[in-house]
């Protein structure tokens, strides 16, 4: 089974990004990149804050040919899988699938495809920097936009070995890596398609209330029958924050 174990981020300010996690959830900083990208880990999953660097470099595949991003507009970019084999895993996909390797220039991904959605995903076998380390607060959830979840459930279940472990009364179809939950919605909660927002739990709340208002910001408590609450981060990337968590 491939483990979803990275999210990264076109930010402006990767410092001021990795400061407010660390703050909040006490994050660890595992990788500062050449061109200011910053990566932190949770113990187990990786956030990647990618500095945003808009040139006219040619696109090659996947990437660049700088290496940078080709979608540089500011927000959540793209995830990645932990695989045993990253061979094996992209023999598992269609070959008109498009697929390239990532730039090796101290970077955890290996490979990248686009799914049949346009969602960019990265593929690992060496992992994202994390120690496979399961603690509290943690990224826990992944949400993506798909027109058809059932369609893009049936794909990450196949590809993958993803289980479904539950559906929502709007048609979210939730996948589970054994950790990590993946929302397949309908909905976006973003002015795009693809990739929309990421969850962190929590140990508990009543500190992560505090550590919040030490940052000037009121997280509010979960509505009565809900057990998350959404959150934008300095940059306007959308995250949750729950107690209870996304596992059954």
């Amino acid at each position: 089974m491939a483990k979803l174990r990275h999210v990264a981020f076109v930010v402006k300010d990767p410092d001021r990004l990795y400061e407010f996690y660390h703050h909040l959830f006490g994050v660890e900083k595992v990788r500062h990149g050449p061109t200011g990208a910053i990566h932190v880990i949770d113990g187990l999953f990786n956030l990647a804050f990618l500095k945003q660097n808009i040139s006219d470099s040619p696109v090659i595949n996947t990437h660049r040919a700088d290496g940078e991003e080709v979608d540089q507009v500011q927000g959540i970019n793209h995830y990645g899988f932990l695989v045993d084999n990253v061979e094996q895993a992209l023999s598992r996909l269609d070959m008109s699938l498009q697929r390239g390797e990532t730039p090796q220039n101290g970077r955890p991904a290996e490979m990248r495809f686009i799914d049949p959605w346009g969602n960019k995903v990265d593929l690992s076998a060496r992992g994202f920097l994390g120690r496979e380390e399961k603690k509290l607060p943690g990224v826990r959830r992944v949400v993506v936009q798909a027109d058809n979840p059932d369609t893009a459930a049936a794909f990450y279940k196949s590809k993958f070995e993803l289980n479904e472990i539950g559906r929502l009364s709007d048609g979210t179809v939730r996948l589970t890596d054994g950790d990590i939950s993946f929302d397949l919605t309908k909905n976006r909660l973003i002015d795009k398609p693809v990739i929309q927002s990421f969850g962190v739990q929590v140990e508990n709340w009543s500190e992560a209330k505090s550590k919040f208002t030490q940052l000037g910001i009121e997280l509010r408590d979960p509505k009565p029958g809900e057990s998350e609450v959404a959150v934008s981060d300095p940059e306007g990337n959308l995250f949750t924050v729950s107690e209870k968590g996304w596992q059954p």
